[in-house]
């Protein structure tokens, strides 16, 4: 697999796992909130590293 076929793949993981948490937020109890945000800004983060990656990446080709 090349290097951005893996970026891609793991855009698609992350993004999904950020959606699936958003809809299980509403669901979390309210002392779990804010855990919860934590994780899914990491993951947000995350998204855009690779997104930045991804680009450069594309920029080279």
């Amino acid at each position: 697999m090349s290097d951005t076929n893996k970026i891609h793949h793991t855009i698609k993981s992350k993004t999904a796992s950020l959606k699936e948490a958003a809809e299980l937020l509403q669901k979390c109890p309210d002392g779990k909130k804010r855990e919860k945000i934590v994780l899914m800004r990491e993951t947000a983060q995350d998204i855009v590293n690779l997104l930045t990656e991804l680009e450069s990446a594309l920029q080279k080709t």
